[in-house]
């Protein structure tokens, strides 16, 4: 008697049960949104005017769109700081900027770059952890430790950490060891970081989704005026996209000041600098770029524009040219321009050069700065200054292409050239490690 009724009462049980399923079904998804920015470079001048502004202006606007979108995760790969010595004020700023998130619901990730210094980075980490923000300041020992475990109310990531990586993280060098051979290791030591993280990540976490952060420069990646005295200098630009291990779901780098896709994959990206760095970035679209990951799969890579808070403009010409585009030009941003100018004439005319003084002195109170003007005429014997490069100054090299012009100059034979290139590249290294 008792089965013959639960038999009847099938046809209730199953409705009950799918209603349960339907309402369940209905239940929204989980979201787990992650941003990813890098080369922010607090303390950075354009020839010799500050970004402070600037980055001020960006960091609040990080800070409340960061609330806003309700962002779980924060990603900075690197180079926070211009300098491995920043100044209070830009230390300032980057704890002012932390402290801001406090209350967000947002953890942090930070990773050391090339020009920070992994000590000042470190400093407090110990503090941070117990507000939910990590730093990576240099490679480390025990290289799990870089594997991070993320979990938030919307959903769990893993992320290797992976700070820029200094030959000596990496290897030790051989006496003897020719240059070409120590960059060929350098490149294997740096793909063997990423594989023995993705192996980690495959033994301990295997079901959760993976984000590898880098800060290097992967081949293919488009430069600009700021990145050409790029640390890596020359043979780590052979790092190729196909040399990171297939177990990352994205892979969000940092070290060029572009944003750019690599490979053209969506999940193979730097997000570049926030705000422009050099003159070259003055036509860029700068963003910093979200990720949003539902059911263990980050199925979207959103790019959210910055808003530029300073124009950067070139004005190019001869001097009536010039003058003219000046009076005429207005800018809506919400800081002064900064302008430089480029006027070229026929020929050496010393009245043309004492009415160009006059043309900059004229402009001193302009709302905008013209921070980087030229002068230079095209019948006139090139000197040191340009350095045997067309309206190019000297002040405008890197260093590599001070020595390759210079070495371009000499009458020497290819071996003799190759010697010599091979020489300045390893002391190049050599003073770019200690710095």
């Amino acid at each position: 008697m008792q089965s013959i009724k639960f038999t009847a009462n099938l046809p209730f049980l199953f409705g009950i049960f799918a209603e349960i399923s339907e309402q369940f079904q209905k239940q929204p998804s989980l979201y787990m949104k992650i941003l990813h920015t890098a080369d922010w470079h607090l303390g950075k001048q354009l020839h010799k005017y500050g970004l402070d502004e600037d980055h001020r202006l960006f960091l609040e606007w990080l800070a409340q769109t960061i609330k806003e979108r309700k962002i779980d995760l924060l990603l900075v790969s690197g180079d926070v700081f211009d300098t491995a010595n920043p100044s209070n004020h830009a230390l300032a700023q980057y704890y002012g900027f932390l402290k801001k998130l406090m209350g967000a619901d947002c953890q942090v990730v930070v990773t050391g770059g090339n020009h920070d210094s992994p000590g000042v980075l470190n400093a407090p980490r110990e503090l941070l952890q117990f507000l939910d923000i990590k730093i990576v300041g240099n490679a480390l020992e025990n290289i799990q430790d870089e594997l991070l475990h993320i979990v938030s109310p919307n959903g769990e990531v893993i992320v290797a950490a992976v700070p820029y990586l200094r030959e000596a993280d990496l290897r030790k060098s051989v006496s003897g060891e020719g240059y070409e051979d120590r960059l060929s290791a350098l490149r294997q030591g740096i793909r063997g970081h990423y594989e023995q993280l993705a192996n980690l990540k495959d033994e301990y976490f295997a079901r959760v989704p993976s984000i590898a952060m880098g800060h290097l420069y992967v081949n293919g990646a488009s430069i600009s005026e700021s990145e050409r005295d790029i640390h890596v200098v020359g043979g780590e630009a052979a790092f190729s996209a196909e040399f990171f291990p297939s177990g990352f779901d994205y892979i969000a780098l940092g070290h060029i000041h572009k944003p750019q896709p690599i490979s053209n994959s969506d999940f193979i990206r730097y997000s570049g600098s926030p705000i422009p760095l050099s003159f070259s970035e003055r036509d860029d679209s700068k963003y910093v770029l979200e990720l949003t990951l539902e059911n263990n799969k980050i199925n979207k890579v959103e790019a959210l524009p910055v808003p530029a808070f300073r124009e950067l403009r070139c004005f190019t010409g001869n001097l009536d040219e010039v003058e003219a585009a000046l009076k005429a030009y207005t800018f809506e941003a919400l800081l002064p321009s900064y302008v430089e100018v480029h006027v070229t004439e026929p020929f050496a005319d010393p009245q043309k050069e004492l009415y160009f003084s006059y043309l900059l002195r004229e402009f001193d109170n302009a709302p905008f700065r013209i921070i980087k003007p030229r002068l230079s005429f095209e019948n006139r014997t090139k000197g040191a200054d340009e350095l045997f490069t067309t309206g190019t100054s000297i002040q405008d090299l890197s260093p590599r292409e001070v020595f390759q012009q210079r070495l371009a100059s000499e009458n020497l034979d290819d071996k003799t050239q190759g010697l010599l290139a091979e020489a300045f590249e390893e002391l190049w290294r050599e003073v770019a490690e200690q710095n």
